[in-house]
Formats: structure tokens, sequence, C-alpha cells
């Protein structure tokens, strides 16, 4: 049986945090009556009663600004709770948002402004939108669970024998319905003196469960890579990824996914994937590190010299740095080193920048 010590040993260390994990604690009928309560006394002013702000209202247009609309269903799940306590608690300055929304750290303790906004996400009504509490940090090679809107430029280079290689990424995500994500990639690779695209990626991704209590979200997904030249092949990508909040600081993600060859099974593979980060801090202008382990499985092997390991394994540390307040813009960098069948590459470089377009412009929160 193949085994290595290293997998074996972050494998272990993935388990035991997914069986140590809790839940978070559901609201108390007594908490959410609170937040109510303090809704009502510190925020219906710019927000509303219902938490829909009235565009007519003098005080709201002074404001230079529209203040959040609470009932709006997609806006209310897409922003983690975590987020909103910041600015609750520090003021919009703090994340990036505006100077208008004061600080209430001061007037509100810790457990009034918890209270509060367990109120306001019940303010956007019964829907089935995935929170953006399960909105995890995008990996490198793990698939993302939580259906995104987000533009990236992923560039690889490889080190290996003979010529060096480039491979640049355009990937466009969007929002489809409650549950589901369009995805749009094409892909551009540069060798020695080859230079050419290499694949078109359309796909859609499903939402197959999504607990925020319990910290969990279960996504299914399929693309197709359409070839942009002559020695590229047709290709067909289905995956399942899940993330878990395993903590306050530390979350999991992973995945699984086909590579399949349609042109030449000999080229297929399956790829397993999984990630820790540490999220050490609700600030969005940070670095966040974490490990990535992932494991190749190819269908054909060959003979000889030249054969194969039954499974390919490298390890892929990584941080992620948030360039403005909100974090929605930022960077991945890390560095993929095979720890075995070391004749693939000897090193991958990855660098990604990473737009999260539904929470700001390009020019938003710094």
């Amino acid at each position: 049986m193949w085994a290595h010590p290293i997998s074996d040993s972050l494998l272990g260390l993935f388990l035991a945090l997914w069986l140590t994990a809790g839940v978070l604690q559901p609201v108390s009928a007594d908490d959410l009556a609170r937040g109510a309560e303090i809704f009502e006394a510190n925020c219906t002013t710019c927000h509303g009663p219902a938490g829909s702000p009235d565009a007519d209202s003098p005080l709201v247009q002074s404001l230079g600004v529209m203040p959040a609309n609470f009932s709006d269903a997609l806006f209310n799940s897409r922003e983690p709770a975590s987020t909103w306590k910041m600015v609750v608690t520090y003021g919009g300055a703090e994340m990036g948002f505006s100077e208008m929304m004061p600080a209430f750290g001061g007037s509100l303790s810790e457990q009034d402004i918890d209270n509060v906004l367990a109120y306001i996400k019940t303010l956007g009504g019964e829907h089935d939108y995935p929170d953006g509490e399960l909105n995890l940090f995008l990996p490198v090679r793990t698939k993302k669970a939580f259906p995104e809107d987000e533009w990236v430029w992923k560039q690889r280079y490889t080190g290996q024998d003979g010529d060096n290689a480039w491979k640049n990424t355009l990937e466009y995500e969007f929002r489809m319905g409650q549950r589901g994500q369009g995805i749009m990639e094409v892909t551009h690779e540069v060798e020695g003196s080859s230079s050419e695209f290499g694949h078109l990626e359309p796909g859609f991704k499903y939402v197959l469960k999504h607990d925020r209590r319990a910290g969990f979200i279960l996504t299914g997904a399929a693309q197709v890579a359409v070839p942009l030249n002559h020695d590229a092949n047709w290709e067909f990508l289905p995956y399942l990824a899940f993330g878990k909040i395993l903590a306050p600081k530390w979350t999991l993600q992973g995945s699984g996914r086909l590579k399949l060859d349609l042109e030449d099974s000999d080229g297929s593979s399956a790829e397993f994937a999984g990630i820790v980060h540490w999220v050490h801090t609700d600030k969005g202008r940070a670095v966040f590190p974490a490990l990535e382990l992932v494991a190749e499985v190819p269908f054909e092997r060959g003979t000889g010299p030249g054969r194969k390991d039954a499974v390919q394994v490298s390890a892929l540390p990584q941080l992620r740095i948030g360039l403005n307040k909100r974090g929605n813009i930022a960077l991945n960098a890390g560095v993929e080193l095979p720890l075995n069948d070391r004749d693939r590459y000897d090193w991958r470089a990855y660098v990604y920048f990473i737009w999260d377009f539904a929470d700001g412009g390009l020019l938003d929160g710094w």
C-alpha cells in the first residue's frame, strides 16, 4: 500500500481538526429580542426599521452614501457577520466603508454587538443563499466550494529540466440564482519559444449543501476544456469541493477532481487536494498563511525507468495577502514542492490576483 510520512501526518492533522471542530451555537429568542432593541435604538434612523433605508429621507440623503440594505437577501447572505462586527465595533472606515458609519465599540458590549448582528441576519428573510461566513479564502490547487462573484488572474511558473514554463489563467466567476455559479476560464502557456492559448473552460458550480451553524458547505461542479490550439485535447473536469470552519481561527477546504482527456484516456488523472488556513484576524488587510497538500493519481503510469508513482504528492505552503481594507482585493502566493516522483518538475511558483467585485470596485476600500 502506498504511504508517505508527511502526507500521512497532514491527513491526520486534517482529520483531528475536523473531528474536534464545534458548531456555531444557535441564537436564543432572548438574544434576538435584545438585538432587535439595539437595532431600533441605534440603526433604524439610517438603515430603516426593517433594514431597508429610505432613499427619500433627508437624513439618508445628507449622508452622501446609501446605507446598507439588510433586507436584500443576497447582500445579507453574502456578507459575513465577522466583517460586520468589525464595522459596528470600529466604524465603517476600519474596513474601507463609509466614514459616516459610526463606531459602537465604546457604547455597546461585545455581546450586544453579537446580538444585533444576529438580528440583522434575520432581516434578509427566508432564502437559500449560502452565508458569507462560508466564503473561505481561494486556495492555489484546492477547488473552492462557495459560489462567488470574482475575477482571478492566475500565474504559474514551473522550474523543470529543459525549458521552464509559464501558464496564465484568467477566470471569471458569477453568481447564478441562490446556489449556482457560472465559470469561465481561458489559459495561455509559454514554454521556450512556444507561446499559445491552451483551453477555454466554461463550467457551472452548484451548492449541494450549506449549513452556517455547522460551518460547512459542499459543492458539485464541472467544466469542459475546449482546445484553443492543435496540440491540446478536449477535457471534461468534474469535481466535488467542501469548506469547513474548524474553529474561529482555522478553516479546512478539500476537493476531488477528475481530469478526463476525451481524446487520449492515458492522459487522464484524478486530483485530491486539501488546505488549512490560519485566519488570525477579521481585518481584510493582513497576511494569512496556509498549507496545502495535493495528491495526483495518473490513470496511465507508463513502464520502465520513466514509470510514474501510483500517487504523486506535493506540498504547497502559501500566503493570502489582503491588499485593501475590505480584503476583497488580494494576492495569493505559494510554492509547490513535489514530495515524490520528482522527475515531474523541480518546483512551481504561483501568484493569484483576486478581485471579489461584489464587495466593491478596484478603487474601493483602500
